[in-house]
């Protein structure tokens, strides 16, 4: 008997759409926006603080983001936390969310410190700036891949990692990434985690579906982190910003749906198999229709 996943997408669009709103809108349109703006608008201006401005400016809505998942994950209440994990212990995308914010934080500082040594009206910097989400892609595909490795060879967790207790085999990035975004962002909480963990345990289907979306955002993630970085540093300086910055979301957006469609496909296959199995071993009990799943209804 499939495990009920008790949550649905379309009950909590709001919730989830305005916490990662506050992550995509900032560098898609009010950091190039801020920097075209200041850039040919106050050619006065220094350069370097015309480059400072924009990313301080997403530092800002990208610490209310943290801020507001932190204190869901730890006060008193243990309503959004990991399965059994203390106070304090934050969930893996949390961790790596602070991991990848270091990363990004340390090529714009090491970008913006090099003043204009080069001479050439600070090209080298906007370029280097311009790489911060291809670098975020690569590190995400980079992730996405060492946790496939280890699960294809069933290293076990020497310690807890995020519901899991120590000894049990490491999943697939997605994994991670889904039961957490759901569990905080999207309101689930621990009723949703508990769920969800219970229901890769249980499903054949449901594990292989997990590990082929891994497979196709890691893929994804490198080809997209690639050719961004061939066009950052190929194109006219005056287009990087913008083409850094703010192109890889509508192809993110391309793997986002191709993901929805193929979760639920995967979703009534599984449903499908399941019913098979109740009829052939007896008087079918048919389970109930509207079944919640992680992604979405899959009568949706």
């Amino acid at each position: 008997m499939l495990i009920e996943l008790p949550y649905s997408l379309h009950s909590r669009y709001a919730s989830i759409a305005i916490a990662w709103t506050v992550i995509i809108i900032p560098p898609t349109f009010l950091n190039v926006g801020l920097f075209y703006g200041l850039w040919y608008g106050r050619p006065d201006m220094d350069r370097i603080l015309v480059l400072t401005i924009p990313t301080a400016v997403l530092g800002i809505f990208t610490a209310i983001a943290i801020i507001e998942r932190v204190w869901k994950l730890t006060r008193f209440s243990p309503g959004y936390r990991p399965l059994k994990s203390p106070r304090y212990a934050l969930d893996i995308f949390q961790w790596g969310y602070f991991a990848a914010l270091i990363l990004i934080s340390a090529l714009i500082a090491s970008a913006l410190s090099r003043g204009d040594s080069d001479h050439d009206e600070h090209e080298l910097q906007i370029r280097l700036v311009s790489m911060s989400a291809s670098v975020l892609m690569y590190f995400l595909a980079t992730l996405t891949l060492l946790s496939l490795i280890l699960n294809f060879l069933e290293v076990k967790l020497p310690f807890r990692f995020g519901s899991l207790e120590a000894g049990n085999v490491l999943r697939p990035a997605v994994y991670y990434v889904v039961e957490d975004i759901v569990a905080v962002d999207g309101n689930g909480g621990t009723e949703y985690r508990e769920a969800f963990v219970a229901r890769y345990n249980s499903s054949p289907i449901f594990r292989s579906m997990i590990w082929r979306v891994s497979v196709m955002w890691m893929v994804a993630f490198y080809v997209f982190a690639g050719l961004f970085t061939v066009l950052v540093f190929k194109l006219a300086a005056a287009a990087v910003y913008a083409i850094g910055w703010a192109g890889p979301f509508p192809l993110a957006g391309l793997m986002a749906i191709w993901t929805i469609f193929y979760v639920k496909s995967q979703l009534k296959k599984e449903r499908d198999a399941e019913e098979e199995a109740l009829i052939d071993s007896g008087p079918a009990r048919r389970a109930p229709e509207d079944e919640r799943t992680p992604l979405l209804n899959s009568t949706a």
